[in-house]
């Protein structure tokens, strides 16, 4: 090779490594010369944990939260109630998130990184934080472009963050704050806690509806059941349609959040109900629902025009407070230990409650919310739908089971066929007439007399005694003799 050819390559090698520095995001220092180091924290604890703002800035959307004692808001809602969950987690992250390389670069090679703010494209500004104490600007982080994976699996191992007063370079973070969100409407709370205890008297009308039958329902404690008022004696309370009211607005949802403006222009007033609720405390709270007005039906395929709907599916909620808690009515000097411990504990939660229903009053009066018809169930039925006919109460039938018959020792188990027992055979034999036997009537027996027997050829005398005859034999009856397979009966025997 000569030497022209090796001064070549040496040139194309200088070209190329210089070429490859310049092209690489991450320089390859070993060394690093930037203000924090691995491992240190990217915002000091103390500053997040003191911090009473936080501004966050992505697709030219601004998202302010406010901390007013102790409670975060989101002003570009009117300091409406923020997500805490949501508030909390990035809260945390800003705090664990830690330096896992530090890159040294100058203003210049922002843009490489996605962290200059005076882009003029898009997609290559960063999104930043502003954490702010005392309401001033205290410190902003630029978050960049997620740093690849060098292991070839082609995921994302970090991002490429900068810190506002910092220009000793950018660092890269295991963080990569995915989940930061810039619309205002992402970070407020969506779920209504107005009533603060269980309903004890509910009351719904439609003022704009003649053909409605205002009705109401109450109980006595919380413990009980809603009933509804003025049940004639034929009616009775539907209790599944009336337990659905018990918890009503103790924690319903809500989709959007509209201003004075929308709420007029989406509300269809015809359908307006009222519905009037009173919690255990004694506070009082008026709330109007406001059907939206439903769209125009969008033509089905096939030229076919889709069927209009019948019923909105949204309603306009708004809220206020008509009276406060009132104070709880001290139980009789004869009443049980319960009920005064129940009376103490009430009169000493009056200033809590009394204070909650104050901030519901501030923050929600004025308030106009999207809520879906489902969430309101058994508010939006008329008086019909919660009775029924009452039922007669029939008396209570009495099923006596007979006994059970204990079997046997060495019988059969039950559902086994028993033998059938044949019926023992008697013969019974009638009487016979047995005819009464002569008496016969004692004689004294005489002496026997000798005499001499006659010589032969001699005729008897008349002196000489005769043998007296015998009397006839009489037969007896003889009885009937008994059939084969009967028993022969006893003869009986001669009396005397």
């Amino acid at each position: 090779m000569s030497r022209l050819q090796l001064l070549i390559l040496w040139i194309l090698a200088i070209v190329t490594g210089i070429f490859f520095f310049n092209s690489t995001d991450v320089p390859d220092s070993t060394a690093s010369e930037t203000h924090l180091d691995v491992g240190d924290s990217l915002v000091a604890n103390s500053l997040v944990n003191t911090i009473d703002r936080l501004k966050i800035t992505a697709d030219d959307k601004t998202t302010t939260l406010k901390k007013v004692e102790n409670r975060w808001s989101v002003v570009e809602k009117g300091n409406f109630p923020a997500d805490v969950n949501l508030v909390s987690r990035l809260i945390t992250n800003l705090s664990e998130t830690k330096v896992a390389q530090g890159v040294p670069a100058s203003a210049e090679f922002y843009d490489r990184f996605d962290l200059d703010p005076d882009a003029t494209e898009a997609e290559k500004k960063p999104e930043s934080i502003t954490l702010m104490k005392d309401g001033e600007d205290d410190v902003e982080i630029f978050l960049g472009k997620s740093r690849q994976s060098t292991g070839g699996g082609g995921g994302s191992s970090g991002r490429f963050v900068r810190v506002g007063n910092d220009d000793t370079g950018v660092y890269v973070t295991q963080q990569s704050f995915s989940s930061l969100a810039s619309d205002p409407a992402t970070w407020i709370v969506k779920t209504l806690s107005l009533v603060e205890e269980g309903s004890i008297k509910v009351e719904v009308n439609a003022p704009g509806d003649e053909s409605f039958k205002p009705w109401s329902v109450s109980r006595e404690s919380t413990v009980d059941n809603l009933l509804l008022d003025e049940l004639t004696e034929d009616e009775e309370t539907q209790i599944n349609e009336s337990g659905q009211l018990k918890s009503l607005f103790t924690s319903t949802s809500f989709s959007a959040l509209l201003t004075a403006e929308e709420a007029k222009e989406k509300s269809a007033e015809k359908g307006t109900r009222e519905v009037r609720i009173t919690d255990s405390a004694g506070s009082v709270f008026l709330f109007t629902l406001t059907p939206e007005k439903m769209a125009a039906p969008a033509d089905a395929p096939n030229d076919q025009p889709a069927p209009a709907a019948t019923e909105p599916a949204n309603y306009i909620l708004s809220f206020e407070v008509v009276n406060g808690p009132t104070r709880p009515e001290a139980p009789a000097d004869d009443a049980s230990i319960k009920d005064k411990a129940n009376f103490e504990a009430r009169l000493e939660n009056m200033g809590d409650i009394a204070s909650s229903v104050e901030n519901n009053k501030k923050t929600y009066e004025g308030r106009f919310m999207l809520v879906t018809k489902a969430s309101l169930g058994t508010l939006l039925k008329n008086r019909a739908d919660l009775v029924q006919v009452k039922k007669k109460e029939t008396p209570k039938t009495v099923v006596t089971t007979p006994p059970i018959a204990v079997p046997k020792p060495n019988s059969p188990p039950p559902g086994i066929a028993r033998p059938m027992e044949r019926p023992k055979i008697e013969a019974v034999t009638p009487p016979v007439a047995v005819p009464p036997v002569p008496k016969k009537t004692p004689t004294t027996p005489k002496p026997p007399e000798f005499t001499s027997p006659p010589l032969p050829g001699s005729k008897p005398s008349e002196s000489t005694p005769q043998e007296a005859p015998k009397p006839p034999k009489q037969e007896e009856p003889k009885a009937e003799e008994p059939k084969a397979e009967e028993p022969k009966a006893e003869e009986p025997k001669e009396t005397e």
